[in-house]
């Protein structure tokens, strides 16, 4: 065993939204004990005592230790990927390791079960956001255990929209608030849905979705960026960021209700090919050549942009192309979790993972018949439901003996047990 904290999702069937077969979606992030996550030299018996029943009930029934301050979450690896294709509509879902685990992670990778076809639009610590294309509601997901919640309809037309889910930032206070799981301090945490729209002419708007509030918010500002690259969007630091065509990072503050812009980090300019991504918490660039004979890594430092609105990036890694040195087309994908480097390489088709020294820690391929070479969405399958009514009780009371915000009323649904999935990935 060991320790680290896990994600968990709370599901409220009092949804404000007026929806009565979905429910609300809240994250709740708790420091416990629990199951050593697995990594790439595990053995495949490993894998499969993790999530078994016994392993259940010592997530949820044992006594667990006080820590003086909680622990920070792991970092977990990049699950898998949803993606749509040229030739289906459908969104569909790639596995890492899905052999070698013997298990799909998703029990409904199509989102067939919605009452609508839906496209996957953004994906940040395992909620989905998925948008329906006949009414065009957007609904957040956990997929894992495909419970949902409708929005509320938005106020604004979202013209070829590009969305973000973006966690508010952590309270420093709030494991000291809450008290649940055995004593362990528990903080609620909330997340954005961030649109960005289109008017026309470069010209682009912005509208927020709070689950704290449960309403949408229009901004003010507009960003003349030329085009927000949809396919880019990253959630961190509470904020929601894209890539644009004119080689500047665009994010949006929900809290600030305003939109900013800032050059790319210098070292672009000798590695034209970059894409922005999330590594352990924090956003990050990637940049290589076209021979794919050096690949950077650089973080954003948060203080800078707090103080001036202005990137100020670090070094964080750099390798010589790894296996996909010298490969003619390779593509840089968006990363999250762990931190990893993720590329498309065409002339084998696969999805390769990479860690900061170059060397490959997971794939997915070959894949052929479709093209899968744009429009991954990274997917880590870091959130779990809570099970038991009595703890969904307990964890309202104690919020509300904190003086944190009300979490509704209490679910009468007994929710399945599931330990987290990503614990099960390397």
């Amino acid at each position: 065993m060991a320790e680290c904290s896990d994600d968990w999702v709370m599901l409220d069937s009092d949804n404000p939204a007026e929806s009565s077969d979905d429910d609300l979606v809240l994250a709740l992030s708790s420091s416990c004990t629990t199951p050593a996550c697995s990594d790439s030299d595990s053995d495949s018996d490993e894998e499969e005592e993790v999530g078994s029943d016994a392993d259940c009930d010592d997530l949820y029934g044992g006594e667990l230790e006080e820590e003086e301050s909680p622990c920070p979450p792991p970092q977990r690896p990049l699950s898998g990927l949803f993606y749509h294709t040229a030739t289906s509509r459908e969104p569909g879902y790639l596995a890492f390791d899905a052999i070698r685990s013997a298990k799909h992670l998703i029990p409904d990778p199509r989102f067939s079960a919605f009452p609508e076809p839906v496209a996957v639009l953004a994906s940040t610590r395992g909620l989905v956001c998925v948008r329906g294309e006949t009414t065009g509601f957007y609904y957040v997901a956990n997929p894992a255990t495909f419970r949902r919640v409708r929005l509320p309809r938005h106020t604004r037309e979202h013209v070829d929209p590009a969305v973000v889910i973006t966690f508010e930032d952590p309270n420093p206070n709030a494991s000291a608030s809450v008290s649940c799981f055995g004593g362990v301090g528990v903080g609620l945490e909330h997340y954005h849905v961030v649109v960005a729209f289109n008017l026309g002419d470069g010209i682009w708007a912005f509208e927020s979705f709070s689950s704290r509030t449960w309403k949408w918010r229009a901004s003010s500002g507009i960003s003349i960026v030329e085009r927000v690259e949809s396919s880019s969007g990253v959630g961190a630091h509470g904020r929601a960021f894209w890539r644009t065509s004119i080689g500047f990072v665009l994010y949006y503050d929900p809290e600030k209700g305003y939109p900013h812009e800032f050059p790319a980090p210098s070292e672009v300019e000798e590695r034209p090919f970059w894409e922005i991504g999330e590594m352990e918490g924090n956003l990050c660039v990637t940049c290589m050549d076209q021979r794919v004979t050096e690949v950077a890594v650089l973080n954003l430092d948060m203080d800078v942009l707090a103080a001036d609105g202005v990137g100020s990036w670090s070094w964080t890694g750099q390798f010589e192309g790894g296996r996909l040195r010298n490969r003619e087309g390779a593509e840089l994908l968006r990363s999250q979790g762990m931190a990893e480097v993720v590329m498309w390489d065409p002339s084998e088709e696969r999805v390769v993972a990479m860690d900061l020294e170059g060397r490959t820690t997971r794939n997915i391929g070959p894949l052929t018949g479709e093209d899968y070479s744009r429009g991954f969405i990274p997917y880590v399958a870091s959130i779990a439901e809570i099970s038991s009514d009595q703890m969904s009780s307990k964890c309202r009371a104690s919020a509300a003996d904190a003086n944190t915000p009300n979490l509704g009323a209490a679910d009468a649904t007994t929710l399945n047990n599931l330990a987290a999935p990503a614990a099960q990935v390397h």
